[in-house]
């Protein structure tokens, strides 16, 4: 035991900074630690709680770890373990959702509305689409529009928000969806994923008893990733260690850092962290500041960017790893010529290292498909991140609606998901009938509203057949089934595998089958871990979310990645490509009038050039191709808040392709060989127009400052009228008084 705890003193003392170390030490208060990229904030947060239970005796019961995702939870979980001589005392550590739900179960009695299952985001699509078309409402919105709104709502409603009951009254048609939709899931007797945040806080705030017990047990929290929190998670954070405003809890540490605040279209709000000593005044701010991936050339451009942004807490990344030239820019003709260079470089940086260490990163996905064909064309293996995750593929969806419904008879979303699916003859008609039925008598569960149907010859003798075959799928299937052997028995009795083989074509159907197999590997892999029944399963499958990747065919090839900006946080490669950089890419479109966008498009470039630990690559084209036309773009302003004297910009556009291959190599250190004179790397590009002013064209003026030209005008005389949006609203100026930025 004392051998442990000296080898785990050595740890702190050998393996942590001095401010890593202040975050992991010191036992009582409110603390805000600062983690800038790449200074080991996971390392950080698990030692912060391996400390408390082996320093300083605090029960692992006492002790709880949030954070956003199942991957970092069990990650910080074996980290703990290694620390500890009983692996078997650990604290909670899960998501905010997952925590939210052992709440809630564990505290059934006293809630207010009960449920028994959680529907994930696609049984909510699914129920909202048929809302809208049982209402026939297709051409007034959409299942995605319709749940962003309710969810909105029920937000605005929790933080009382006095707009929502206006806005709800002018929306008559989203008010009349969102009690339909709500009314349906009391019915089915379902949560969805908001609803764990929101009923968890409903508990805090109207029941005083529960409160003050809960705030008896917990005494150490600690969340990870802040920056990525909603309001409903930061008022949730409050219940959990205020009463009455005053701080009773031992200790809270919120980690995180507000410059990869990149999340908003979920509902982050970076103002959670930056505003954090409004709600918690005697908090103590310590930074980590060290970064230990990144070169530093890569850092002070990282550095140099994000100053440019007010919403943050300053802060100033450095590293051991000097260097020099680690930063180089393609100024390229158009997105071909892009695409063929990026590809040219792999082709040359593969000499050196292997491709699975450089990573390719863009705005939006539509990006991806010149690079991807420039790849192919020059036999470059690679992998695009994001796709359908495991637990959303259409066969696994309808196996585990079979298994909800075994356990909760009222859910109606599983139940419409799996009437007619492997297809049994009970079409729309017949899922009106029992709709209309099942309203008739809102308390029957779907077994009782069949046998009434079957009872009443409701319906035509074949489809009584069907229906009663349907039925016959839940005959010994309860809730001490394990959920192994429900899930054969599903399998068996729908004949699942031959709808699959008649349904598909070969190739589809081998691969849908084999994600069948593994789920069951899975569901007995889960037994072997505890988890014992359906309801355990499925508890354990609606908070899922990892993905799960299929494995390469050749892993020899070693493959580029691809992916977005956003996929790429939390991860780190040798050699970082960022393409795109223009005006109204990135930055987005959508951010260049948006003072609060633009801030989280800068957030989001750092994110990515702070991936990079030895070298990134950043291109940009002068001319993009839509709808049969080249459009002139501008260099992305992104591009001049970094340092110059770290950058050796390259113009592309008319450079024969042995100049750029030599310029590579200088680059990598790799020994060129002379070859003949070769063609010129245009690629489409168009011939370039001199017009001094253009749309979306960054401008500076004396009294209003900074700008975006909105519109150009030009007059006989040869003058230019603009109309420029500034940070004090749109202006309409004569050329002569503004300058270029």
């Amino acid at each position: 035991m004392l051998d442990h705890k000296k080898k785990f003193n050595d740890f702190l003392k050998k393996e942590l900074n001095t401010e890593q170390r202040k975050a992991v030490k010191a036992k009582n208060g409110v603390f805000l630690v600062v983690a800038g990229a790449g200074s080991g904030k996971t390392r950080v947060i698990t030692a912060r709680i391996a400390h408390l239970i082996v320093n300083e005796n605090v029960s692992p019961k006492t002790i709880v770890g949030l954070t956003f995702t199942n991957k970092a939870a069990n990650e910080m979980r074996e980290r703990i373990k290694l620390f500890l001589t009983d692996k078997r005392a650990l604290p909670f550590l899960g998501t905010f959702h997952s925590y939210c739900l052992r709440i809630l179960k564990a505290n059934a009695e006293i809630l207010k509305t009960p449920f028994a299952s959680i529907m994930d985001s696609e049984d909510q699509k699914k129920l909202l689409s048929d809302l809208i078309k049982r209402n026939s409402l297709e051409k007034k919105i959409t299942a995605k529009r319709l749940s962003y709104n309710i969810s909105k709502i029920k937000n605005s409603l929790l933080c009382k928000n006095n707009n929502v009951a206006n806005y709800l009254h002018s929306e008559p048609l989203i008010r009349d969806l969102y009690s339909a939709y709500e009314q349906e899931k009391k019915v089915s007797k379902c949560l969805d994923f908001d609803d764990l945040l929101i009923e968890t806080a409903k508990l805090f705030e109207k029941n005083a008893d529960f409160k003050k017990e809960f705030q008896k047990k917990v005494k150490h929290v600690l969340v990870d990733e802040y920056q990525d929190t909603n309001v409903v998670q930061h008022i949730l954070l409050k219940s959990l260690s205020l009463s009455k405003k005053t701080f009773v809890l031992d200790s809270l540490c919120i980690v995180g850092d507000e410059d990869q605040s990149i999340y908003s279209w979920r509902g982050a709000t970076v103002s959670n962290i930056v505003n954090f000593k409004r709600d918690f005044p005697q908090v103590k701010t310590i930074k980590i500041e060290q970064n230990y991936r990144s070169v530093q050339p890569i850092l002070d451009a990282a550095n140099q960017l994000i100053k440019n942004n007010i919403k943050r807490n300053p802060k100033n990344l450095w590293s051991d790893k000097k260097a020099r030239d680690r930063i180089k820019i393609m100024a390229c003709s158009s997105e071909y010529q892009e695409a063929e260079i990026v590809s040219q470089f792999l082709k040359i940086a593969e000499k050196k290292y292997t491709l699975n260490n450089v990573a390719i990163l863009y705005r939006a996905h539509y990006q991806s498909r010149t690079i991807e064909e420039a790849l192919i064309k020059r036999f470059i293996p690679y992998k695009i991140i994001g796709g359908i995750q495991f637990y959303e593929r259409k066969e696994i969806k309808d196996i585990i609606a079979h298994l909800r419904l075994a356990i909760n008879p009222f859910d109606r979303i599983s139940f419409f998901r799996v009437i007619n699916c492997p297809t049994r003859g009970l079409g729309k008609k017949f899922e009106e009938l029992f709709y209309n039925k099942w309203n008739i008598d809102i308390f029957y569960d779907f077994k009782m509203v069949a046998e009434k149907i079957i009872k009443e010859k409701a319906t035509t003798s074949v489809k009584i057949t069907s229906l009663k075959n349907f039925l016959d799928i839940f005959t010994k299937i309860n809730t001490k089934t394990q959920p192994s052997d429900a899930i054969e028995k599903i399998i068996a009795k729908t004949n699942y595998i031959e709808f699959l083989k008649n349904s598909c074509e070969k190739k589809e159907a081998d691969s849908r089958i084999d994600n069948i197999k593994e789920l069951i590997s899975a569901t007995k892999h889960m037994e072997q871990q505890g988890v014992k029944t359906i309801a355990q399963f499925l508890d354990e499958v609606a908070l899922m979310q990892e993905s799960l990747h299929m494995a390469s065919e050749d892993q020899e090839k070693h493959p580029v990645t691809l992916m977005t900006l956003h996929a790429a946080k939390g991860l780190e490669f040798d050699t970082v490509v960022v393409v795109g950089l223009e005006e109204g890419i990135l930055p987005n479109s959508r951010s260049l009038y948006d003072d609060e966008a633009l801030e989280e498009e800068r957030r989001l470039f750092y994110v990515g050039i702070t991936r990079a630990k030895e070298r990134l690559l950043l291109t940009l084209s002068d001319y993009r191709y839509a709808f049969g036309q080249a459009a002139y773009q501008m260099e992305s302003r992104f591009i001049k808040e970094m340092p110059n004297n770290l950058i050796v910009e390259t113009d592309c556009s008319n450079l024969e392709q042995q100049r750029i291959e030599n310029s590579f190599c200088n680059w990598l250190g790799i020994k060129t060989t002379a070859k003949k004179r070769s063609t010129i790397l245009t690629f489409g590009a168009a011939k370039k127009v001199k017009v001094k002013w253009r749309k979306n064209q960054p401008v500076q003026h004396k009294k209003f400052g900074i700008g975006v030209v909105q519109k150009v005008e030009e007059r006989a005389s040869g003058k230019y009228y603009l109309t420029v949006k500034f940070r004090v609203g749109s202006k309409k100026i004569d050329s002569q008084f503004v300058e270029k930025v």
